[in-house]
């Protein structure tokens, strides 16, 4: 067998030139060093720049047409950028030096990071509102959608201004990293009045297939009367310019408005400037139209993940059959949904990139779209301790995304794709729904095995369906007896043992002319990734040619009994 024939892994040519711009753009730690270096001479322009975009902000949030239209089709309000152009963008203070030396010449002062420039113009400080990167094409993403939260307006303030620890939590769908680099103003009166930090955060789309968006920006909170806040995100190219940087965040954030005792009026603003770059087919239209981070998406995750809040402390959802007995079913409930909280965060990290750990494509025939990488576990609570192996593929389906939905978060389903389960009985033993969305629920799927086995025992899934109304997630990890027992009986979870996989499906919607005709009419794209522990000779830089084959075979039979399955189910 020649070299290039032998399964294993080896870097994906797209994802490691990728790596080469990442290790060119400015580190986290370079950032910080130059905020606390020179802080009179950058401390200064963030606050200005914090202060400019904060208010902008403001006047985004709050007015309506001609700023903001509603697209029927997306169903959510979009930006009218002419006008927005009109009210807000003022003139770089590049090509405003440019358009000095050709209308009276004369040497051109071009704005850098050199500390003696002393550039405070007011459009030096305003330059964000301009930040198209003319290196390369640039896209505007901009939407707008407002809804309401079951949290008083302070505690969610704290939750966006606390990035590692809160934000980055109740946002994991779409936040996969999130690092705060320097506290700038820490608040007033013991309250975020007025807090401005320095952080950076990658923005992902759940596919080894899609690079996540690094971004680097400012956080600035301000109260505007007893009750209303607004938290501002604005990016900092302007101050730290980056050729290479691939999305930037004009002003954006939310307004937010108390109404009564634990519930606030949230108006989300999400307003970027990107550029998609090499993007696989079945994503880029959904890339191109926004959706993938609009500001329906993230208001929708918030919605969610205080509806969760609200639904643990609920004393009335009942199992769907055959109640588990408990002395205390209530507190093992909790219980089950904060392990499914932590769950679903296990998975969404999967998708997180860095230069130590990426995504390598499977060199073996019938690999495809197969791609894998290695995590060392050591000290990790609530994880195996060992080499963890994720292997996940995105492949098109030919049927709606919510069918697709459906027919995998179904209990009695998974012994249709399931390998383990095959040949088993499954169902739902336990099901917790969320009051404003059926579909956000958390359930304990029960797989029985067949009569006359006795070398199997039973054995349970945990598992979280929701959707942010871009992706909908099927996310489980499996526990055994003792461990549901340990749970159900209203113990501490967070010593609890598991390795999350799941599936994520988005919409598709081809653009006519570079698709064939067979898959005009649409469907989903459905990326499955699934974690094992290895208990072969593998280690966080090399996966063992059997490991290869045995971690090909399990996606590429569930792809293919998935398949099987909903084509089926079409027919019918």
């Amino acid at each position: 067998m020649s070299p290039e024939e032998k399964p294993g892994l080896e870097h994906y040519g797209y994802l490691e030139s990728m790596s080469v711009l990442e290790r060119d753009m400015p580190r986290a730690s370079d950032l910080l060093l130059s905020v606390s270096m020179c802080a009179e001479v950058y401390k200064g322009k963030i606050v200005d720049l914090a202060l400019a975009a904060s208010e902008e902000l403001r006047q985004m949030a709050q007015e309506q047409e001609p700023l903001w239209l509603f697209d029927t089709n997306k169903q959510t309000e979009i930006l009218n950028e002419a006008e927005y152009k009109r009210r807000f963008v003022h003139l770089d203070p590049t090509l405003e030096e440019i358009i000095k030396v050709i209308t009276r010449g004369g040497p051109i002062d071009i704005p850098n990071l050199n500390g003696n420039v002393d550039d405070t113009s007011e459009n030096a400080q305003m330059s964000m509102l301009e930040m198209e990167n003319s290196a390369m094409p640039s896209e505007i993403e901009a939407s707008r959608a407002i809804g309401i939260v079951l949290v008083d307006p302070i505690n969610l303030v704290n939750m966006l201004m606390d990035v590692q620890d809160q934000w980055s939590c109740v946002f994991s769908n779409i936040v996969s990293k999130a690092t705060n680099l320097g506290l700038l103003m820490t608040g007033e009166d013991g309250n975020p009045n007025k807090a401005l930090q320095v952080m950076t955060a990658q923005f992902h789309l759940p596919s080894p297939l899609v690079r996540p968006r690094e971004v680097y920006f400012a956080r600035y909170s301000r109260q505007l009367d007893f009750n209303t806040w607004l938290v501002t995100d604005v990016s900092l190219e302007s101050i730290f310019p980056n050729p290479l940087v691939q999305c930037q965040r004009r002003p954006s954030g939310c307004l937010i408005q108390g109404l009564q005792t634990g519930l606030s009026l949230v108006t989300w603003v999400e307003h970027n400037v990107v550029c998609n770059g090499l993007v696989p087919q079945m994503f880029r239209q959904i890339l191109k139209s926004g959706v993938a981070s609009s500001a329906k998406r993230w208001m929708l995750t918030m919605e969610r993940h205080y509806d969760r809040n609200a639904t643990v402390k609920k004393q009335h959802d009942q199992p769907l059959e055959q109640p588990l007995q408990d002395n205390n079913i209530e507190e093992g409930r909790k219980n089950l949904m904060k392990l499914a909280e932590r769950m679903v965060r296990s998975y969404n990290a999967i998708f997180s990139s860095c230069n130590e750990n990426q995504w390598m494509p499977l060199r073996i025939q019938g690999g495809g779209n197969n791609f894998a990488k290695t995590s060392l576990n050591l000290d990790a609570r609530g994880t195996p301790r060992g080499v963890a192996v994720t292997i996940s593929t995105s492949v098109w389906l030919p049927i709606p995304q919510k069918d697709v939905f459906e027919f995998l978060r179904a209990g009695e389903n998974r012994c249709k794709w399931d390998l383990l389960s095959i040949g088993c009985m499954t169902r739902d033993e336990l099901h917790i729904s969320s009051a404003r969305d059926p579909a956000n629920s958390v359930s304990l799927v029960m797989v029985e095995p067949p009569n006359g086995r006795e070398d199997k025992s039973e054995m349970f899934y945990l598992q979280e369906s929701f959707t942010d109304t871009t992706v909908m997630y099927i996310i489980y990890a499996p526990v055994d007896a003792s461990a549901v027992q340990h749970i159900m009986e209203g113990k501490y979870s967070d010593d609890v043992v598991m390795l999350a996989s799941g599936f994520a499906i988005l919409p598709f919607s081809p653009e006519k002319t570079n698709f064939p005709e067979d898959i005009l009419t649409g469907g989903s794209v459905l990326t499955i990734a699934f974690q094992l522990m290895d208990e072969e000779l593998s280690t966080p830089e090399y996966l063992p040619p059997h490991s290869v084959l045995t971690a090909n075979k399990l996606i590429s039979e569930t792809v293919s009994l998935i398949k099987d399955s909903l084509l089926f189910n079409s027919v019918c």
